[in-house]
């Protein structure tokens, strides 16, 4: 009898639909349009005060404007991965149907 460690592992199926990769490109290139919505599109000092708008709000603001430009390249990266897996599969799905052409001798 094989021991567990003799076995080959068992191979597991992939279903993802390419309509679902090419929404979840699309919904992650929305997230990085609006990453950077531009410093004018809210008014810190209208909604806490001037007081807490230029201590705590500005704070995070400009911290926000460090990590934002790391964000955008982490999501561009998920973007260009998603891609990828796209153009893979139909690419392995281009090469199987030449190759099912190929044996029917048409």
């Amino acid at each position: 009898m094989a021991s567990a460690q003799d076995r080959e592992p068992a191979v597991t199926d992939v279903h993802i639909p390419d309509d679902a990769l090419k929404d979840g490109a699309q919904r992650m290139r929305l997230v990085h349009d609006n990453i950077d919505i531009g410093h004018t599109t809210f008014d810190f000092d209208a909604a806490f005060g001037r007081e807490l708008s230029r201590g705590a709000a500005q704070n995070f603001e400009d911290r926000w404007n460090d990590g934002k430009h790391q964000l955008q390249k982490q999501v561009s990266g998920i973007i260009d991965a998603i891609t990828q897996i796209s153009d893979a599969f139909a690419e392995a799905d281009r090469r199987s149907a030449a190759s099912l052409d190929d044996g029917r001798g048409d």
